[in-house]
């Protein structure tokens, strides 16, 4: 069982790697938003600073709920392709005799 399968278990695995990452970059993100408010919250005084917090305060839930999803995606991909190899292998093992 060789050709189109071993592509696509190739492809499961792609995804998972692409995912993996998209989770580590909005990490990063997470942490540079982090990083901008408590650097502005020591130098900034009223109402741009709480209006500063606020907007980087949205980008942190948009970055954490980005990096839930991907990292569910990421494992829900892995899973998927080690039941696919799994199966593939068993299915050769099967055929072979």
């Amino acid at each position: 069982m060789t050709g189109q399968h071993t592509y696509e278990t190739s492809d499961i695995r792609g995804l998972e790697s692409a995912l993996k990452q998209l989770q580590g970059y909005c990490s990063d993100l997470q942490a540079h938003a982090m990083a901008a408010t408590a650097a502005v919250d020591s130098q900034w005084q009223g109402v741009a600073n709480a209006e500063f917090v606020n907007a980087v305060q949205i980008w942190q839930v948009g970055a954490s709920v980005l990096t839930s999803h991907a990292e569910f995606l990421a494992t829900w991909a892995g899973v998927a392709a080690t039941e696919y190899e799994t199966a593939q292998t068993s299915m050769t093992t099967n055929w072979a005799g």
